[in-house]
């Protein structure tokens, strides 16, 4: 499998933007991330799988999201080629000293998932309603639903989640759940198997909003960045998704009412 502008770093295939070069922060970043995800006992074996298959790449942004849109499409584009491998992309922000704390992160996280969608000229998918509060609702981007969720340096307890020096953004297109969906067989050994080690692993519990896609009761947003506890940072989902017309998707009994 092979992309355009793309290269190794660390043992790792980086997709680089163009106008874009390596930073010595790419290498420190991606040294780190390798090494707890290259971990035996790391709770996601997927994760850990991925990586070992050259299945993982990895990307670089700072301030601007322009270049992280044009390697996230690339990327997409090279997933829709191969539906039948769970290929993942794990974004990698400039590690910064002023977003020590968990809302800090958790801010930017968000805002560059809004940044990317305001500047996605792709339409929003048909099947996917563009409500977050509706059940079957998930980040899609360049035409493709995907779940995206967060590594950042402010875990202390959720050592899981705190990948490298810098935020990480993990996009995990749909077709990556492929026979391991919620309620499957596979999909419910292979959750409980990550629920036991995250109790392994991390300091605290599994935070209770980790549920699977397409239950009536769970938002998926509330799991791209969960907080270090047991809490909730935010009870509405900070993205503003642009509305492209009516909900295509009929509405679940129980879903929450939209705001």
């Amino acid at each position: 499998m092979s992309i355009g502008n793309t290269l190794h770093i660390e043992n790792m295939p980086v997709i680089v933007a163009p106008g874009s070069s390596p930073q010595p922060w790419w290498g420190t970043s991606l040294r780190v991330f390798r090494t707890s995800l290259s971990r035996r006992d790391y709770p996601c074996h997927f994760g850990r799988i991925a990586l070992e298959r050259g299945e993982l790449f990895a990307t670089f942004f700072e301030e601007s999201v322009a270049p992280l849109a044009e390697s996230l499409a690339e990327f997409l584009d090279m997933s829709r080629q191969s539906p039948d491998r769970r290929i993942v992309l794990a974004a990698f922000g400039r590690p910064d000293d002023r977003l020590a704390s968990e809302r800090s992160q958790a801010e930017r996280f968000w805002a560059v998932l809004q940044s990317l969608h305001d500047c996605d000229a792709t339409a929003w998918p048909a099947d996917v309603p563009p409500r977050p509060d509706h059940s079957a609702w998930e980040y899609s981007f360049h035409g493709v639903p995907m779940f995206v969720f967060a590594a950042a340096p402010s875990y202390l307890r959720r050592a899981s989640r705190n990948l490298g020096p810098g935020l990480v953004l993990l996009f995990q297109p749909r077709n990556v759940f492929n026979g391991i969906e919620g309620g499957t067989p596979r999909g419910v050994r292979a959750r409980l198997v990550i629920r036991e080690r995250l109790r392994r692993w991390d300091a605290v519990e599994p935070h209770p909003d980790l549920a699977d896609y397409g239950d009536p009761s769970n938002n998926e947003w509330r799991q791209y960045f969960i907080p270090d506890d047991q809490s909730r940072l935010y009870e509405q989902c900070p993205l503003h998704v642009k509305d492209p017309g009516a909900d295509p998707m009929p509405a679940y009994e129980g879903q929450a009412s939209k705001p």
